[in-house]
């Protein structure tokens, strides 16, 4: 495994590290935002503030998949990353509430697009044989971001007096800051390339990414798809195609209804109706954040090995399991206590080590060359409509159905496994023109087999 590839994956994978932090902020300081002394917001407002850069991101997925097939994945990673850094001096210095949700949205943008752009760079420059590992390694540093997050929020819960959440969102110029400078050391995706006809360019960051031969081979084969395929919007909804597409978006929704967000958006607000006080939640919080980032590292191990299927399964039996024992002590009055942080972090570890590294991979391997980028922006933008509607719900049902409303995500994880069960088969060790191969095949749509997978 050549360094330099390690070196590009791990830039790109930053996208993730901010996505992760910018989502995550919120969790410690929307109960500050919302006091008395500074917006003083309804139950109402207080899901909007933390859901409105839901918004954001579904407008990022949107605007990103034409940018990124016009410009470049690069240009649009560098122009990300700027985004990310207005928006967070914008957060912190907002002087009311309207500006604040403004900004968070701006804030939204940013992660819609680095949410499409880091995974798929990732897996149009890694070799088959360790794209799973570096695909994991960009949902590693979004998990790695909603732990610095947490521990953030912890560490600056004291500082400022009542503007300490504008410390929590105003630290994320630093990496935004850094990770603007780096994005102008990697290449350009070396299957745009081809895609717009510039393949000695192409064929000589192949060769830096692996060897000659290889690259020679590779480039044939990407010129193949490419030329197979042609890269139109319309050519998504033909019907085979377009179950394809169904099968991306489901994926990519049942990732969000099965919680997750419930868990990362509320937990302070969860431990704090669970007993703990403020400083203590925020601190479970924060410890949430290294079980999730275990558990996703451990996945970096098994997801080239026992396949993303196998792993699928694990998780959405584990994840449905640890809601539905959570959902129970609330019902039964026994929420008090430690045995809800152990419900938590089981769940934040089944999901760490399988549904949340997993589902990015999945969707960013399983689309042709020439429709990647739109197909990607399609499924991350149903992924953040479906979290905006948990993040944005969840506070009216936990007021209204208590414990029931974990009974409600359980449900869905169950509902996870059997369509993971029933429709989804194994890419791994295969490169991206193989699985195009096998599920598109080799004479374009007129043709087109799904193996498997329908």
């Amino acid at each position: 495994m050549k360094v330099y590839l390690v070196f590009i994956c791990l830039i790109a994978a930053a996208g993730g590290f901010l996505f992760g932090f910018d989502t995550s902020v919120i969790s410690g300081a929307i109960e500050f935002i919302a006091s008395p002394k500074v917006f003083h917001l309804n139950a109402v407002e207080k899901g909007w503030t933390v859901g409105c850069i839901l918004i954001g991101c579904m407008a990022g997925c949107v605007f990103t998949a034409p940018l990124s097939q016009k410009y470049g994945r690069k240009a649009v990673l560098i122009g990300t990353a700027a985004v990310f850094l207005l928006s967070s001096l914008g957060c912190a210095l907002a002087g009311n509430h309207l500006e604040f949700i403004i900004f968070r949205m701006l804030a939204g943008v940013a992660v819609g697009a680095a949410s499409m752009l880091s995974p798929m760079y990732i897996a149009e420059v890694s070799p088959a044989r360790h794209r799973g590992k570096f695909g994991i390694l960009n949902i590693l540093a979004i998990f790695i971001g909603q732990s610095g997050a947490f521990f953030s929020n912890f560490a600056l819960r004291d500082y400022g007096g009542a503007d300490n959440w504008r410390w929590m969102m105003g630290v994320m110029v630093i990496p935004s800051g850094v990770l603007l400078l780096l994005l102008f050391f990697i290449p350009e995706s070396p299957r745009w390339l081809v895609e717009n006809r510039k393949n000695r360019a192409a064929y000589v960051i192949l060769t830096r990414l692996s060897n000659k031969v290889t690259a020679e081979k590779e480039l044939a084969d990407i010129e193949k798809s490419v030329h197979t395929i042609k890269g139109k919007l319309s050519e998504l909804f033909k019907r085979r195609m377009f179950n394809l597409l169904l099968i991306g978006i489901a994926l990519a929704v049942l990732q969000q209804v099965t919680g997750i967000n419930v868990i990362m958006y509320y937990a302070p607000s969860i431990f704090k109706s669970a007993g703990f006080g403020t400083d203590s939640a925020l601190f479970q919080t924060a410890i949430m954040g290294l079980v999730n980032l275990t558990f996703a590292v451990l996945a970096m191990f098994f997801v080239d090995r026992m396949g993303r299927k196998p792993l699928m399964i694990i998780g959405s039996i584990g994840t449905g399991v640890s809601l539905l024992l959570l959902g129970i002590t609330f019902i039964t009055n026994n929420f008090h206590g430690y045995f809800v942080l152990f419900c938590i972090m089981g769940y934040l570890a089944f999901f760490g080590f399988s549904i949340g590294p997993v589902v990015w991979v999945l969707i960013s391997e399983i689309f042709p060359n020439s429709l990647r980028s739109h197909a990607v922006a399609i499924c991350f933008f149903c992924l953040w409509a479906a979290d905006f509607v948990v993040s944005f719900t969840f506070p009216y049902l936990l007021s209204h159905l208590e414990g029931y409303s974990f009974l409600i995500y359980s449900f869905l994880c169950f509902l996870c496994l059997l369509f993971v069960l029933k429709y989804i088969t194994e890419t791994k060790g295969k490169s991206l023109e193989q699985i195009e191969k096998e599920l598109v095949g080799n004479e374009g749509l007129g043709k087109l087999h799904i193996k498997k997978y329908i």
